[in-house]
């Protein structure tokens, strides 16, 4: 019986997430605002506003009072979104240190989630500090928070007198939707937080401890009739790195470039040609004296930007792609080894990826890498020799997601390396489900994979899976967890 009045209980719960959404009513504008923080501008005259924000943490359920109230504003037309904030607050107690780009430090922010899509589980982030750093990330329930996905979009900020104010720009090449269906953008969410108390609130109410957070987005309506311009952007480079060592110098330059296209408004395609990578960011140096290789962060923006159809299954390691040569040195008695690089380079990179309206994600993924040699020297003669040890190699990844009910999907996912030669070749595959009921009472998990090895020695073939029933609600405590 306790069981029972839980489900019922919950069922209830999630009724009543549907009917208490909040709906705001966006309209067209003839003459976008400037994005200046001043909230003058005649766009945002006569426009619905959003209020009566909610508190989530630390104390669920308190209202937002006349003193510290969020008040919203939006607008469109055929370029962007515009979002124009007033918060209200002290301005003696505003947070507004300043930060790097995507660090949250010691400042008070504004959040704007967008899911075009209305599947609760894919969503865009903005967030404009009160120092007037941007941040933005893309989300959903299984990867999380991705923060190393930037895009390029316009804010300002104002103190006020009585508060703070910002304005935004989105520009539809940052979003992914349908064009043919804008009734209704059913993830439209508005956070706020005040960094003193850590206190955080949002305009259509949150429960953290119940079900997906996208569960509880409120309604964008009154879009109609966008034509966005082409989404197309070119981002050549050139460079030039210098290395002195024991008196000799050598300069190498570099030229390359970046494209990004988006082939519809929900698939996007991703290229780079001849990348050499070297504004990455370094790895901090570390002793490993472990028996299992070490793992760095991926540090290179191609590899990071929208991967989070590709980290299905954690089996694609982008730091894979360009790492050091897999081949080994055979060296004679009097040689030895005077140069071995510790990277491949990468000569092109391309990747599409998208997600349709009925939930279905696609992604394609394939890059090449050239031939790598090591320098081995004769100790005698003096006389000097290069040895293969990477020859061109090609990555690829395929992958297909679909979810469904809000809260569930069920895909696969297949990754391969292919080097020409007689070098280690690798190919791995999965089947992925993680299935919610629809009264959001247990949650099931399950991984099939198999991975296959071409080595000098042989072939090796492998099996992994993965299966675990839990539930979901405080009230019951049964796990049912199986590896093979």
């Amino acid at each position: 019986m306790k069981l029972s009045l839980s489900i019922l209980c919950l069922l209830f719960f999630v009724q009543a997430i549907a009917q208490d959404k909040k709906t705001l009513i966006i309209k067209r504008t003839s003459n976008s605002p400037k994005i200046d923080g001043d909230l003058n501008d005649a766009s945002w005259r006569n426009v619905q506003e959003a209020t009566g924000f909610t508190q989530f943490r630390p104390t669920p359920g308190v209202r937002d009072s006349l003193y510290n109230r969020t008040v919203v504003k939006m607008t469109y037309d055929d370029n962007a979104i515009y979002v124009a904030a007033y918060l209200y607050d002290n301005p003696s107690l505003i947070a507004t240190q300043f930060s790097s780009r995507d660090n949250f430090a010691f400042a008070d922010f504004f959040g704007l989630v967008i899911n075009p899509n209305n599947d609760a589980q894919n969503d865009t982030e903005f967030f404009v500090f009160a120092s007037g750093t941007q941040a933005d990330a893309v989300a959903n329930p299984t990867v999380g928070e991705d923060f190393g996905w930037n895009a390029v979009w316009d804010s300002a900020v104002q103190i006020q007198v009585d508060g703070w104010s910002l304005e935004m720009k989105i520009p539809y090449r940052c979003l992914r939707f349908d064009n043919k269906n804008l009734d209704t953008w059913g993830g439209i969410q508005f956070h706020r937080r005040f960094k003193r108390t850590e206190a955080q609130y949002t305009w259509n109410e949150l429960d953290v401890t119940k079900g997906n957070i996208g569960l509880y987005h409120g309604q964008l309506k009154g879009l109609s009739e966008i034509d966005p311009p082409v989404r197309l952007a070119f981002y050549p480079f050139v460079s030039g790195v210098t290395q002195s060592f024991e008196g000799n110098t050598e300069t190498n330059f570099n030229a390359g470039m970046d494209l990004k296209y988006g082939i519809t408004e929900n698939f996007t395609l991703d290229a780079t040609l001849i990348p050499d990578f070297s504004q990455a960011g370094f790895d901090d140096v570390s002793l490993n004296l472990g028996p299992f290789e070490q793992t760095f962060s991926e540090q290179r923006q191609f590899f990071t930007e929208g991967l989070d159809l590709f980290s299905k299954g954690d089996l694609f390691f982008s730091r894979r792609v360009g790492n050091a040569p897999t081949g080994d040195v055979d060296l004679s008695s009097d040689e030895e080894l005077i140069e071995y690089p510790r990277t491949s380079k990468v000569l092109n990179a391309v990747k599409v990826s998208g997600r349709t309206k009925k939930g279905l994600g696609l992604g394609f993924f394939n890059s090449i890498t050239e031939k790598t040699y090591a320098t081995v020297e004769n100790a005698i003669t003096g006389d000097r020799r290069e040895e293969l040890v990477e020859p061109f190699t090609n990555y690829n990844i395929i992958v297909a997601d679909q979810q469904f009910n809000k809260n569930s999907s069920i895909g696969i996912i297949n990754t391969n390396t292919t080097r020409n030669g007689g070098f280690r070749d690798a190919n791995v595959t999965a089947v992925l489900a993680n299935i919610i009921n629809k009264r959001n009472t247990y949650n099931l998990q399950g991984q099939v994979k198999m991975s296959h090895l071409n080595l000098e020695e042989g072939n090796s073939t492998g099996y992994s899976s993965f299966l675990e029933r839990k539930p979901l609600l405080e009230n019951t405590d049964i796990i049912l967890t199986i590896h093979i």
